[in-house]
């Protein structure tokens, strides 16, 4: 008896481990938005802008020091270099050190998702222009020659170095891909590509980009949750009030630039803290966690919208001047009649909404831009609440 239930303990064990690793596995798919890693279409504005920097800053970096390094191997290019290759070599050298220093020198766009993909796109196509050119000029595979003179490793270096940037599924595929294209470009053009050799090169290749990937896709998963945590607002998800100040900035800054309208409302829900004392702060939680996503369905094209404090919530619109942003406040607070949410005991809760509005001027900064609407705010809560007023100039002037 005591032999059986040893026996059955043991045979307990390994399930039991394998239970826990499918749950660890499962929970994880659970948590993760495989749509957040396979594209950025999911992201936030915000979002994309950090990732952007963090792109901007590490290929700037890689590149200046490419750049260095590519100049001190001269000495070896003279040394090992046949003497009627070498001039090609050198020039080729000195032109791949110049691309990459003028790449580390670029300052545009570090918050621009657009130009992050585009600087990537050059760091891993210049390494491949040099990877060729090397090629033509030592008119042979990359075997014993390339080795030694340092060429032949190129591809898997730029691979490899593809690792450290959080980039998504479909991002990750297209540089790998550009780097293979030009390797397997090279074999063809030389024959060798149906050889022993290449056969291993490419296998090699490609595991070294799977796991490059891979790496990218957790830098990406691992930078989101961290991005959402410090970010976010908990209950409703929307941003907090730091992240939406520092791109009001930016969108104020970009509205000048390409001399556009910008429109900013801030929304305050109707006597709130009734809410509170009357049906508990649970109730009160739906109540904004709903208005929310109101929020959402509504300005489904701006997400620039964030939980500004309390039960305030301020949008910023670019692009709309501002009787368009009146009519869309007008829609909010309209839309703000149906929605309802359970209280304590199944009651329905309604609730209704203030709003002030308000567009860019030219000599705005952020503080008078939110100082202005919140004046127009303060002028719906005096003018009897659940209506929208758009906040005039004489507004700015009263204390």
């Amino acid at each position: 008896m005591i032999e059986s239930t040893m026996k059955a303990q043991k045979t307990a064990a390994p399930r039991k481990q394998n239970e826990t690793v499918t749950l660890g596995l499962m929970e994880w798919l659970r948590r993760t938005n495989l749509n957040d890693l396979t594209n950025s279409e999911m992201h936030s504005r915000d979002f994309n802008g950090s990732r952007a920097e963090y792109i901007y800053m590490r290929v700037r970096l890689l590149s200046i020091v490419f750049s260095i390094l590519a100049l001190l191997w001269i000495p070896i290019d003279i040394i090992i270099v046949p003497e009627n290759a070498l001039v090609s070599i050198l020039t080729l050298r000195i032109a791949y050190s110049g691309l990459f220093l003028l790449l580390g020198l670029s300052t545009k766009g570090p918050q621009s998702l657009h130009c992050a993909r585009l600087r990537l796109s050059i760091f891993v196509f210049i390494p491949c222009l040099f990877y060729v050119g090397s090629r033509l000029v030592f008119n042979s595979d990359t075997g014993i020659e390339g080795a030694l003179v340092g060429y032949s490793f190129l591809p898997y270096l730029t691979v490899v170095l593809l690792a450290i940037f959080p980039l998504t599924l479909i991002e990750g595929i297209s540089y790998a891909s550009l780097v293979g294209i030009t390797f397997l470009g090279s074999e063809v053009y030389f024959g060798g590509l149906l050889t022993g050799s290449t056969l291993g090169n490419v296998w090699l290749l490609t595991l070294l980009a799977g796991i490059a990937v891979w790496a990218q896709l957790a830098q990406l998963h691992m930078l989101l949750r961290l991005y959402r945590e410090a970010s976010r607002d908990a209950l409703t998800g929307l941003v907090n009030r730091r992240v939406l100040n520092k791109w009001l900035q930016l969108e104020i800054t970009r509205a000048r630039q390409q001399q556009r309208p910008l429109s900013v409302l801030l929304f305050d829900l109707d006597f709130f803290k009734r809410v509170n004392d009357t049906y508990g702060h649970l109730t009160g939680d739906k109540v904004l966690q709903a208005f929310s996503r109101l929020l959402k369905r509504d300005l489904v094209n701006y997400n620039l919208i964030s939980r500004y404090g309390g039960e305030e919530f301020l949008a910023v619109l670019p692009g709309l001047e501002e009787s368009k942003a009146m009519a869309i406040a007008d829609r909010i607070r309209r839309n703000c009649h149906t929605v309802n949410t359970k209280g304590p005991e199944g009651c329905l809760v309604n609730f209704t909404v203030s709003i002030g509005v308000t567009g860019l001027r030219d000599t705005d900064t952020t503080e008078t831009l939110v100082s202005r609407v919140d004046k127009g705010l303060y002028s719906a809560k005096m003018k009897g609440r659940d209506i929208v007023v758009l906040a005039e100039e004489k507004e700015d002037s009263q204390t």
